[in-house]
């Protein structure tokens, strides 16, 4: 069987992200195992303050890059071109005054511990910008070999020098060990631009020279970009703005019930470091279901060719539907195997299990934003983001001050925060684009699925202690076989549906 172009690049897309993010988990293990729960809940503070100050620099110009380069590639190059020179203005003297009130900021974060950290975050946020500039030039281009490339560079290189730097330094202090962990950031995003950078030049008279050599394109095309850039931005700016925000409520509340500081960091630690890092893994399907299919469905829309922008939409949400369905019902069923072999903390599966729907929910959220992107609903993801974000601020802070509530609590917020955004935007897709869904199907493949996981389950445990597995390999083959099984039936799903 011939597959077709977008699920090779959806192929490639998904394994690049894939060892991405296993190289990400197998940094938490050693980091949590080094830094404890409270270490864990200072870095996601300090990792909060940065992701904020990197979606107000970065916001939504990537993704308008992409919509524009796919649109018209020489339009694309220009205004890359420009938006570079711009950003490496901005973020000196943005990293120049951080610089100088890093003391200021960690204390304002709540922590003299964070200064370090936050120094060291520095370099990344005058490299991260321009590297996202540049990927989203090229994913415009559907250069998606060379962005997959780069994202596995940048996250060995940021793993190995943070292991490398821990292992040389065995007795680092806390402030120490944290910035070390935030210096992998800047590692990695300078060899993984720096890899990007060579890639350009070395094409730049097949692409980059024809997409300059005509005439500019009218003013016009560089307004759309900078209305699109702005709603995007204000869109991307929430969620780390709800991170930020739950960085700040979390540990506060968690005190005001009766927990000591140390206590309230470590649970903050655990669900934030640990847990939501477990079930948000499956979501790299989807984010690179999104990442093939946005330019390919602005492009459509753009050219007016309505029906193949909807088949893609529909083939969409269909597969992450499908796909979130199978990772909840993977994570429900072994919570406890995962946070055994992950973390050895056999008291994270509750939270896995309150996590569950994460991918289902994550995926939905991120897909329906895109498909909104792309034929031209801009305020539509904002506003459902922003009611999603008041109403989890509101959930979190009830509910993690009520003594014995901390992880419940947490989870709610998190759950909370997906689902109004997923209702909200599907709800708009079916009245403004009139899309129709399948729940028949849906819910025959959801079965079918269902079904699935049970039979291996059962059987694999009877079979496979019959065949002398037992203890850990035995957990470990039966969650093999039964990822396999579940991943195998979604692949055979999208490969049927496509025409």
């Amino acid at each position: 069987m011939i597959l077709p172009p977008i699920f090779k690049q959806m192929a490639l897309r998904t394994s690049a992200m894939l060892i991405v993010k296993l190289l990400g988990l197998l940094l938490r293990i050693p980091l949590f195992r080094y830094l404890g729960p409270e270490g864990v809940g200072l870095y996601q503070i300090a990792y909060s303050f940065y992701g904020l100050v990197l979606t107000l620099l970065t916001g939504g110009m990537p993704m308008a890059l992409t919509l524009s380069t796919a649109k018209n590639a020489r339009n694309g190059w220009r205004i890359y071109r420009n938006m570079s020179v711009l950003y490496i203005g901005v973020c000196t003297l943005l990293c120049t005054g951080f610089f100088l009130f890093t003391n200021e900021i960690s204390l304002r974060l709540g922590n003299g511990k964070l200064e370090l950290a936050i120094r060291m975050f520095l370099p990344a946020l005058w490299l991260v910008p321009l590297l996202s500039l540049l990927r989203g030039y090229l994913q415009g281009l559907e250069a998606f070999g060379a962005i997959a490339v780069s994202e596995l560079v940048e996250q060995s290189v940021r793993v190995g020098s943070i292991l490398l730097l821990l292992s040389i330094g065995t007795s680092l202090s806390m402030p120490q060990a944290l910035g070390t962990a935030a210096l992998g950031a800047s590692t990695g995003a300078g060899c993984a631009l720096a890899f990007l950078l060579v890639m350009l030049l070395r094409h730049s008279q097949s692409s980059s020279a024809n997409a300059i050599s005509g005439q500019a394109e009218p003013d016009r095309s560089l307004r759309l970009f900078a209305h699109t850039a702005l709603a995007l931005t204000a869109t991307r700016l929430i969620i780390p703005l709800s991170d930020f925000l739950e960085a700040s409520i979390v540990p506060m509340r968690l005190q005001a019930s009766g927990l000591s500081s140390g206590q309230a960091l470590a649970i903050f630690g655990e669900m934030t470091g640990m847990a939501m890092t477990i079930v948000y893994i499956p979501t790299l399907i989807t984010f690179s279901l999104t990442h093939t299919l946005s330019p390919k469905i602005a492009a459509d829309w753009q050219a007016r060719q309505f029906d193949r922008a909807f088949r893609r939409i529909g083939k969409a949400l269909n597969l992450s539907m499908l796909w979130g369905i199978s990772a909840a019902l993977f994570l429900f069923t072994f919570a406890e195997e995962l946070a055994r072999l992950l973390f050895d903390q056999e008291k994270l599966a509750a939270a896995i299990r309150l996590l569950s729907l994460c991918p289902l929910l994550a995926g939905l959220r991120e897909v329906t934003i895109s498909i909104l992107w792309s034929v031209g609903r801009r305020k539509e993801p904002m506003r459902s983001i922003l009611v999603g974000i008041a109403c989890s601020m509101i959930m979190l802070y009830v509910l993690t001050g009520i003594p014995g509530w901390g992880y419940t609590g947490i989870a709610a917020g998190v759950l909370l925060f997906e689902i109004i955004p997923v209702l909200w935007n599907l709800n708009v897709l079916r009245r403004d684009l009139q899309l129709s869904f399948s729940g028949k199907t849906l819910v025959m493949n959801t079965a079918v699925l269902l079904l699935l996981t049970s039979v291996v389950t059962l059987w694999g445990g009877r079979l496979l202690p019959a065949a002398g597995f037992s203890g850990m390999p035995l957990q470990l083959t039966l969650m093999l076989l039964t990822f396999a099984c579940s991943a195998g039936y979604v692949a055979l799903v999208a490969l049927t549906r496509q025409k």
